[in-house]
């Protein structure tokens, strides 16, 4: 809406009292209104001429109050307050209007750079319902502050979106909204002999599992969604900057590989953000980057390890490790392709700082449908017809069920690229591929041929090139292979052009002009520029693999194929290779791969890559002549069997359904990596999948470790979360201590099978209760001792829990929407850690409502305990209290109300008055400090000599150590127990 107000009135009400009203007002209207239903207002002010006609009316100053309006530091200053009104003002209005009045409180206006197409100024921002602290003068701009507010931002808006494949039938490229289009996948921790106590083989809740680990290599195959899901971090971590949890002022930087497939990555920290964001660059102030490694609050996201060459990857992999062990506390994620990197490299371990492993999983049943859901939305969304929109919404469930009935399609959908080529196929006729490569050859066509035909139907064109799709795709068949050859994923322009021209030889396009060539396969293909540097790239790798498959096929160069069939970045080709080829020339290929591994110059490692090479083109190419080939494939993988490691597995799988027959039991297996070969052996058999697979699994119920029991959790991921899995299978299975974590609805009611499971970890937003029929799937768990709900915003009360018969510990963590807690009372509940995070200081649980409980140990971080204990009922039986808010924002007063108390941990140096009320609980005995900063405050300590057994300090470095000790003098000495940082 634009307001314009002539100029001879007071500008001086829209500084003041103008932005208060608003706030107000918009107060009024949402008080009675749900949460999600509340208005948020941005408001822009300036001041200028401007023209007017019948028309309406013109101006630059209208132009600048509408680009100050949709900025992106406005954008976030809303996102991220808790008001409703976020105000920006030009540098012009503050420094005329709004400086010069008090009311208009100038001092809590905070200073912000706007760049909105060509606009590129500096402007003011304010909160009125919110407000920024004032500031101390007016020079006092708080510049890293500043600078850090804009760069996030910068990182929140660059990283908005993700491309859908094909949702739009249109030229170009087009992003679609994370927040309502994006299916956020799960991770798994690839298997690892750890002693992590949380089971993910079923999946986990992506954005905790990296939280926690901190340091991730995030593995996944082609066309799994690495790169969208680094995107989606990025932005998911610039939008939570400002909010308490995980993520609370944690900065991302986003590299990706493919662009230093020439150039070096920076040594120096300071010109990262050159790499990231060149625009703000020459901005920083100075030792800013470092500043946020050394406090641990950078976050470095890195994509692709594997779009380099082996040389290049190498180097990027010193790069990382070098800047990991330099600045242990920052946090990071680097992705890359299983094979491309080796197992043992960089792994974390309890004596040696490393990187954890985590995977992107093949797409479960149900999130194959939650992706062909969101598709086929933003499809709806985009579509002008209602009759059309209604048809869109209604093909999802129809496909769904079609892919029900025909699982061997199910596995060629498994990554997202490739349910989106399924989507946009059915969305055309409702056509569904029997084989891979009929998946791609029908997408090529309906990207070079049919949405051309369509959008073009009746019209005369002008300017269009006559290329028909035979002559595109031999365009791109041979741009495609000498990308495969030197490992590119970016061509530069002018390289892109000279290419062009070699492969337009002999075809009718060589008469055309190859910047004519080019810029039409740009829109009508799957050839795309990036914008940054105009570089060429195809829309994804599995394109590229495919048409230099198919262009190195028709050259009949299969001995280059075998050549390069043992380096990981020409895996997919090979197999594309095999898809293409014809059945003799199969047999050629898997002759050719045979041959080279059996020669003597050939070492054990590359023999047995090719081997298995050989037996995963088994399963695309559709037909071997002569048959005896591929006897001689299946002979070769028996010498690979069982499987010597993860990545063998998988490979091995590709194979298909021969290799469940060759696979051991677990008594044939043996040696000390029995557990490992278990696990490789369970992963094979998930991923191949049917009947017999599933009896081949039952044997290895009988193992416990925790290698094998992720596996077995995995093969329940790959059988749709059945009931008959866990009923047969998982029931079978000793959990012992170990935490299982729950992502989804449907993995609550079978875990009524898990007769030996101890401990769940809820993540997500997941009920307790069905709404339909009321079942509490927990209440069945007849050995629940542990549940923790952890960032479930749909949970407001307890009493679910009430059946839960042997409950003993609950912890509830993240953002959450509980606030009733008295379904505690009567419950066998004893331990209760309360770690929430609301999103307003009012949105936390009330701990009155603790009242009647018999909880004997509390963990708690509450803004409410900021001035005292009271507001926790004087009823509870506390014999161990935990507080763990911050030392400025907790007091310990009103502790003397819990006479049972035997231990308390706090985070700093209590204050005299509250160290005066924990000399009054006659049982304490035992005194944990968080951080105790610093640490001649510890001398306050000396009152509790005498009634103290232990005094531990945790998070206090050695150094500290000798300074703490004379601090709290002798008596107190004798009782020290330390414990610095992790």
């Amino acid at each position: 809406m634009l307001v314009l107000i002539p100029g001879q009135l007071s500008k001086i009400p829209l500084a003041a009292p103008l932005p208060t009203e608003l706030a107000r007002a918009l107060d009024e209207h949402s008080a009675a209104l749900p949460e999600h239903e509340r208005i948020q207002l941005r408001v822009a002010v300036h001041a200028g001429e401007v023209a007017g006609d019948s028309y309406g009316y013109t101006g630059t100053a209208i132009n600048l109050t509408f680009r100050l309006v949709n900025s992106a530091p406005l954008r976030g200053a809303l996102d991220k307050s808790d008001g409703l009104v976020a105000l920006a003002a030009s540098t012009w209005f503050y420094d005329e209007v709004i400086q010069h009045h008090a009311s208009a409180r100038p001092k809590s206006y905070r200073r912000v750079f706007v760049e909105n197409k060509e606009t590129r100024i500096h402007a003011w921002i304010s909160r009125p319902d919110d407000p920024y602290p004032d500031r101390v003068s007016d020079d006092d701009v708080i510049p890293d502050r500043d600078f850090e507010e804009r760069y996030v931002d910068f990182v929140r808006e660059d990283n908005s979106g993700f491309e859908l494949f094909k949702v739009a039938r249109r030229r170009g490229s087009r992003d679609y909204s994370f927040d309502k289009y994006y299916v956020v996948p799960p991770i798994t921790r690839r298997q690892a002999a750890t002693s992590a106590p949380e089971l993910t083989g079923a999946g986990t809740d992506s954005a905790n599992a990296i939280a926690g680990a901190r340091r991730v290599l995030l593995l996944g195959g082609a066309g799994a969604g690495k790169t969208t899901f680094l995107t989606w971090l990025a932005n998911d971590v610039a939008r939570r900057h400002d909010e308490e949890g995980p993520w609370h002022r944690v900065v991302p930087f986003l590299i990706s590989l493919r662009h230093f497939s020439e150039t070096n990555l920076p040594d120096d920290l300071e010109r990262l953000l050159a790499a990231v964001a060149p625009a703000l660059a020459e901005e920083k102030p100075a030792g800013w980057v470092t500043e946020l490694f050394g406090s641990g609050r950078a976050m470095l996201l890195v994509d692709g390890l594997d779009e380099l060459v082996e040389n290049r990857r190498a180097k990027a992999q010193r790069w990382i490790e070098k800047f990991v062990r330099s600045y242990p506390d920052a946090r990071y994620v680097v992705s890359t392709r299983p094979s491309a990197v080796d197992d043992h490299w960089f792994v974390d371990t309890d004596t040696a700082i490393g990187l954890d492993r985590f995977e992107l999983p093949e797409l479960s049943r149900p999130g194959l449908g939650r992706v062909i859901d969101r598709w086929f939305a933003a499809a709806a969304d985009l579509e002008p017809s209602a009759e059309q929109q209604e048809l869109l919404k209604s093909y999802p469930q129809r496909l769904r069920a079609e892919l029900d009935t025909r699982p061997n399609l199910r596995g060629l959908v498994s990554s997202p690229l490739m349910a989106g080529l399924l989507c946009a196929l059915y969305r055309e006729d409702q056509y569904l591929p029997r084989t891979r490569r009929d998946l791609l050859d029908q997408a090529l066509d309906l990207l070079l041929a049919r949405w051309d035909d369509t959008a073009h139907r009746g019209m005369a064109v002008v300017g269009e090139l006559d290329l028909v799709k035979t002559e595109k795709q031999i365009l791109l068949e041979r741009f495609a292979s000498p990308m495969v050859r030197r490992n590119e994923l970016l061509v530069p322009r002018p390289d892109a052009l000279d290419r062009l021209g070699e492969a337009k030889k002999e075809l009718r396009a060589q008469a055309i002009d190859s910047g004519q060539l080019l810029q039409h396969l740009l829109e009508r293909s799957v050839l795309r520029e990036n914008p940054a540097d105009h570089k060429i790239q195809f829309l994804h790798r599995t394109f590229r693999d495919y048409l230099a498959a198919a262009d190195i096929v028709k050259r009949g160069s299969l001995d280059e194929l075998a050549s390069r069939a043992h380096e990981d970045s020409w895996y997919e080709v090979v197999f594309m290779a095999a898809a293409r080829a014809r059945e003799g020339e199969v047999a050629d290929l898997l002759d050719a791969l045979l041959r080279r591994a059996r020669r003597s110059s050939t070492d054990r490692s590359t023999a047995d890559r090719l081997k298995l090479v050989a037996a995963a083109c088994l399963e695309y190419a559709d037909v071997v002549d002569p048959y005896s080939r591929r006897l001689e494939v299946e002979k070769a993988a028996r010498q690979l069997v069982p499987p010597a490691d993860v990545q063998q597995a998988e490979m091995l799988a590709k194979a298909g359904r021969f290799v469940v027959g060759l696979l051991p039991g677990p008594d044939e297996l043996t040696g000390p990596n029995r557990d490992t070969a278990a696990a490789a052996v369970l992963r094979t058999l998930a991923l191949v999948g049917g009947e017999e697979a599933w009896e081949k699994i039952r044997p290895f119920t009988a193992m416990h470790q925790s290698t094998v029991v992720e596996e077995l959790l995995r093969g329940w991921r790959t059988f749709d979360f059945s009931d008959e899995y866990a009923a047969d299978l998982l029931s079978k299975v000793d959990f012992g201590e170990r935490v299982l974590n729950v992502h989804r609805w449907g993995m609550l009611s079978p875990l009524r099978h898990l007769t030996t499971l101890r401990a769940v970890k809820l993540i997500g937003d997941l009920a307790l209760v069905s709404d339909r029929d009321g079942m509490r799937p927990l209440a069945a768990l007849q050995r629940l001792r542990r549940l923790e709900i952890a960032s479930n915003e749909i949970v407001r009360d307890l009493h679910p829990l009430a059946d839960c018969a042997v409950l003993r510990v609950l912890i509830i963590s993240g953002y959450s929407a509980l606030r009733d807690l008295s379904g505690l009372k009567g419950s066998p509940v004893q331990e209760l850690r309360l770690l929430t995070i609301g999103r307003t200081v009012h949105g936390y649980p009330s701990l009155g409502t603790l009242a009647g409980t018999g909880l004997s140990s509390l963990t708690i971080r509450h803004p409410g305990l900021s001035g005292g204990l009271d507001p926790l009922p004087a009823d509870l039986p506390l014999t161990e209290l935990a507080v763990h808010n911050r030392a400025d924002s907790r007091s310990l007063l009103g502790i003397e109300r819990f006479p049972l108390l035997a231990k308390v941990t706090v985070t700093g140096v209590p204050q005299p008055k509250e160290i005066a009320a924990l000399c009054a609980l006659p049982g304490l005995r035992h005194l944990v400090l968080h951080d105790a900063h610093p640490v001649a405050d510890l001398a306050r300590l000396q009152p509790l000599a005498d009634r103290l057994d232990v005094l531990e300090l945790r998070g206090v470095d050695a150094p500290d150590v000798r300074s703490a000790m004379k601090a709290v003098g002798g008596e107190l000495t004798a009782k020290l127990r330390t414990r610095a940082h992790s």
